[in-house]
């Protein structure tokens, strides 16, 4: 593939391109870039970019013009993400698994010229009325092989001008060749990819990193985490968030390594992901604490897990690190954490809490690496060492700002410092601690959940006079979402009917853990919302078992499995399990466990968490311990 000479221009060229034409010249074809059920070489890597650059081309795609994607199939939004990037488009990833509804929002936002979606989302998204009209759409696995092979389809102009049963070609990327030219002269100031915080939201905010900030980051990691081309990252995280995508691809290809996805990540596999470290010579886990919890309680036939010739150290990300975990982590695995802080905002890090020594004191984040931080007052001024004040951050690996939203990025970019809503202190050797948030934001198990939004899909359903949301602490995930509604007077409401109507509007990642129907709300002298109270009266409910001790152990059973995955009962069977049951996910796993263990007065040891994949394998369990003497 011949690389075409740079043009004359006044910014500099990304810094990513040129890593990209690097490695394809240097680099093995038959080296594995992933490995999981379905592997990727890098030389197939490459072919697959240059035959997608043809199809940018016909499709008159140019540097800058956005392009969504939205698909289950890990190969496929790799794959997509890495040819975007080369070619100095820009990538708008979306959950895959959002409502109707919020794809819609969330498409009309990005304003894409075009967008790579799985057919079945297509199928039942309505997306006719929030594609822009010229906007080329192309259709993912509609007519993948048998073998399960990634593919890309389908490319139709069904939405253009409205037109809803427009014309549509084939273009499989087998039937197209590969470009002879790539563009060489991206500027570093393009776009790289478009990361929004909500689609609940009439004004969903995307967070935009250029090409400068992501390539300052992956070399702040390279550098920091000693990444060459023998590192093989284990990385399960969502590849929709930035430490999925950007811990994980992006970061093993800068470094001309491997990384290692052998299947989505659920609670009941965690054994078998522990398992890869030494069946596949990992050096390096990118996790979340809530992930290291869960580790933790395995037991200790799992506790040499990390100990290999090849393993380096866990990174723990996107969460707060508990310090006892993280200290008896360390000591029971016998491996090194290195706990890491930052935002969406700046691609991923900034501080970083090892693996040098210089960097590294258990209960803090560490140092800042590459960037500059500040702690500051409410006036913008600098506090004094161990006083707690806002942490302002400012480097290359700060986002340009918000898409489209030049009021919500001047209220956070201020004087070339980011705000980031964050409390923190720092002491007198430069290592800081995050003590608490400014901003309103639930952090639950790595995933950002807005209070304000869960709120305003609570409020907007029928029979709804006030709602309110807020985060609770939890042992496992570090906060929960909580909210509690009240009725319309003479209105009854019950907790299903609402969680019914909240998956028709919001996805099933922001639904609130609990739900209380209240009578009235506490509130202050200014008619101020006092969360403290409510959150009193949400333990007294929790104190007192909130119910349902009448009626059979599988009865119970089967009700705390609906409460938990927000399902019917009559939808969930002996055979119901996490694939067929769309609620069952690793966290609603761990609160079900959880709530049994309540429920019962029993301890679920590690071989029954490992033993349960049906929900006939929950009942025989808890028969089990409840009939033992």
């Amino acid at each position: 593939m011949e690389v075409v000479a740079p043009m004359a221009e006044t910014g500099s060229v990304s810094e990513l391109v040129r890593r990209f034409d690097e490695l394809q010249g240097s680099v093995k074809r038959s080296k594995p870039f992933v490995i999981g059920p379905r592997k990727l070489t890098y030389g197939e890597l490459f072919d697959r970019v240059g035959r997608l650059t043809t199809l940018y081309a016909n499709l008159g795609l140019e540097p800058g013009d956005r392009v969504v994607i939205a698909s289950k199939d890990d190969l496929t939004v790799i794959t997509l993400f890495m040819s975007l990037l080369r070619n100095g488009l820009t990538a708008v990833l979306l959950n895959p698994r959002v409502t109707p509804r919020e794809l819609r929002t969330l498409v009309e936002a990005a304003d894409a010229k075009a967008l790579a979606i799985d057919a079945d989302i297509i199928a039942g998204a309505g997306l006719a009325e929030a594609v822009r009209g010229d906007a080329s759409v192309i259709e993912i696995g509609s007519d993948a092989p048998a073998a399960g092979r990634s593919v890309l389809a389908k490319v139709t102009s069904a939405f253009r001008s409205g037109d809803a049963g427009g014309s549509r070609h084939l273009a499989l990327l087998e039937g197209l060749a590969p470009a002879e030219r790539m563009p060489a002269d991206v500027p570093d100031s393009t776009a790289a990819y478009i990361l929004f915080t909500s689609g609940t939201t009439s004004r969903p905010k995307g967070v935009e990193i250029t090409h400068r900030n992501l390539a300052a980051q992956m070399a702040t990691f390279v550098r920091q985490y000693g990444f060459d081309e023998h590192t093989r990252l284990l990385n399960v995280l969502p590849l929709y968030h930035a430490d999925g995508i950007i811990q994980g691809p992006v970061l093993a290809f800068t470094a001309g390594a491997s990384v290692i996805r052998p299947f989505p990540f659920r609670v009941d596999r965690l054994p078998e992901l522990l398992d890869t470290v030494y069946a596949l010579r990992v050096t390096h886990f990118v996790t979340v604490p809530s992930v290291l919890t869960l580790a933790a309680n395995l037991g200790e036939q799992y506790f040499d897990s990390f100990v290999t010739e090849d393993f380096r150290f866990v990174v723990s990300t996107a969460a707060h690190l508990d310090e006892s975990l993280w200290a008896g982590f360390e000591e029971r695995f016998r491996t090194q954490i290195v706990n890491v802080y930052g935002l969406t905002e700046t691609v991923c890090e900034s501080h970083y809490c090892g693996p040098d020594d210089s960097t590294r004191r258990i209960g803090t984040i560490g140092k800042p690496v590459d960037c500059e931080a500040r702690i500051v007052d409410e006036e913008g001024r600098d506090v004094s060492v161990g006083e707690i004040g806002e942490l302002v951050l400012r480097g290359d690996n700060v986002a340009k700002g918000y898409f489209k939203m030049p009021e919500e990025t001047a209220a956070v970019l201020r004087d070339g410092w980011f705000y980031t809503g964050d409390l923190a202190q720092v002491d007198d050797e430069g290592f800081y601690r995050i003590v608490g948030r400014k901003k309103n934001v639930i952090i639950c198990g790595g995933l950002n959940v807005y209070p304000e939004d869960v709120t305003s899909v609570l409020r907007g359903m029928p029979g709804v006079l006030d709602a309110v949301t807020f985060a609770m602490d939890d042992d496992v995930w570090g906060e929960r979402v909580v909210s509690c509604v009240v009725p319309e007077p003479g209105r009854t409401v019950v907790e299903q009917e609402i969680v019914e109507r909240f998956l028709e509007i919001a996805s099933r990642e922001i639904l609130p853990r609990e739900i209380h129907i209240l009578d009235d709300l506490p509130r202050g002298p200014a008619g101020k919302v006092i969360i403290d109270e409510l959150k009193e009266i949400v333990n007294g409910v929790r104190r007192d078992g909130g119910g349902g001790k009448d009626g059979g152990v599988a009865e119970k059973v089967y009700a705390l499995a609906a409460q938990n995955f927000r399902s019917p009962v009559d939808d969930l069977s002996p055979d119901s399990n996490p694939e067929n049951t769309e609620g069952w996910t690793s966290l609603a796993h761990i609160d079900f466990l959880l709530s049994l263990e309540t429920e019962f007065a029993v301890t679920m040891t590690p071989r029954d968490i490992m033993s349960i994949k049906t929900m006939r394998d929950v009942t025989k369990v808890v028969e089990e311990k409840l009939a033992a003497p």
